[in-house]
């Protein structure tokens, strides 16, 4: 039977690493066959002793696939000197079983509508790589305890739970991809042979607090003085924190980016920047216009009727949301919060004083913030939105602040 050996090519490269290789014996004749796994100065002892695990896990799992095709050929093995031999194996490697993870999430990434979500993809595929120090990941070697150091590893680096949880799932999900892509259980065809997540424990994120704030402090934050100055960051911080609230929780890149088409009269029509590409309805909503609030509308809105609002003249997008989180500083200065909120917090404020100041229903909050339920999908399907009792609901928790000292101000 043939045996293997891996080792590391004492040559230099250009680029300053080492060749592995593996070395076949056979029938008293070797050879060497070539990896694709390079290391470099100090990733291996001066006995050829390769450090890194995960390298190593690599070739064994190559070495492992040689057996299997060695096992398959029966006595013909026999005849065949070593070079033969390996010639057979490449031969059949061809038309095998290396699948390289890494590379198909990038192509999972590539088939994804929304631009930030093929970013996330593409961002965890090149941390997957670092992770696996440049080696191919073979979808076969992603094992339970592959995944449990690659999680460790990020928490090393410091990331945030809520980025390891996305991690994670994105991992998850394009493994998923593979198996409904690749695997055909009628017919017995198995591309991907492992169910890691099966064992792997995803990491979970503890249940979010508020992140609102109460209403006698969004009504002081709307009663804060007006600066007599053009440029103010305090009263930009008050009137976008508020013009949000008021156009029912709406995010600050939909406030930038409306179209001035948007406006029809009395309510504004959109589509959430968020969902929209993930949505069959590409998340359209409409938000009516309190009267008592239009005074705030008007005091931004374009008259070059480009966008609705004059922000996108005011500042460049990629800079927009650095300069609200300094305007909202400037708030902070006048209303003390006692802990730091940002600018989505007038969302979680709509919400919350939705559901329990007014008493909406869930449902009806869920729907005012434009919200997808997977859960609802088909119903939703055949309900009609009766657009005129989420306006009257609407109206209901605009109405919970007085609205004079911003609007007239």
């Amino acid at each position: 039977m043939a045996t293997f050996k891996v080792f590391v090519d004492p040559t230099t490269r250009s680029d300053g690493t080492h060749r592995i290789r593996i070395r076949a014996y056979h029938r008293d004749s070797r050879t060497t066959i070539n990896t694709p796994y390079t290391v470099g100065k100090g990733e291996f002892t001066k006995g050829g002793k390769i450090k890194d695990a995960a390298i190593v896990d690599a070739c064994n799992q190559l070495i492992a696939g040689w057996h299997k095709i060695i096992a398959s050929l029966g006595n013909a093995v026999n005849a065949m000197n070593v070079k033969e031999l390996v010639e057979v194996i490449k031969s059949e490697e061809k038309s095998s079983a290396f699948f390289d993870f890494i590379a198909y999430i990038r192509k999972v990434a590539d088939t994804k509508r929304a631009k930030q979500t093929r970013i996330n993809y593409r961002t965890v595929a090149k941390s997957l790589e670092s992770f696996m120090n440049g080696v191919p990941l073979d979808i076969n070697a992603l094992t339970a305890k592959r995944l449990t150091a690659y999680e460790q590893r990020l928490r090393d680096e410091d990331k945030t739970l809520n980025t390891i949880i996305q991690y994670m799932s994105l991992v998850k999900s394009a493994y998923n991809a593979a198996i409904y892509e690749y695997n055909d259980e009628d017919s017995g065809e198995m591309l991907v042979l492992r169910q890691p997540f099966r064992k792997y424990k995803m990491p979970s994120a503890p249940a979010p607090s508020a992140r609102g704030v109460d209403l006698a402090t969004l009504q002081a934050i709307a009663d804060i003085p007006t600066e007599r100055r053009f440029n103010s960051q305090r009263n930009l911080g008050r009137d976008i924190f508020m013009l949000s609230y008021a156009l029912g929780g709406m995010n600050y890149v939909d406030i930038y980016h409306l179209p001035y088409s948007a406006l029809k009269g009395d309510y504004i029509e959109y589509n959430r920047q968020k969902t929209k590409n993930a949505r069959a309805d590409e998340a359209l909503y409409r938000v009516y216009i309190c009267p008592e609030v239009r005074p705030l509308i008007e005091r931004w809105m374009d008259s070059t009727k480009k966008k609705l609002f004059i922000f996108h003249r005011l500042f460049e997008w990629r800079n927009f949301p650095s300069k609200m989180a300094q305007c909202m500083k400037k708030v902070e200065g006048v209303v003390p919060f006692g802990r730091h909120y940002t600018y989505y917090a007038a969302r979680h404020t709509y919400a919350s004083l939705a559901r329990n100041i007014v008493d909406l229903d869930k449902y009806t909050v869920h729907e005012l913030l434009n919200h997808s339920d997977s859960k609802m999908k088909i119903t939703d399907r055949y309900i009609e939105r009766d657009w005129q009792r989420l306006f009257d609901a609407h109206a209901k928790v605009v109405r919970l602040v007085d609205w004079n000292t911003i609007c007239n101000s």
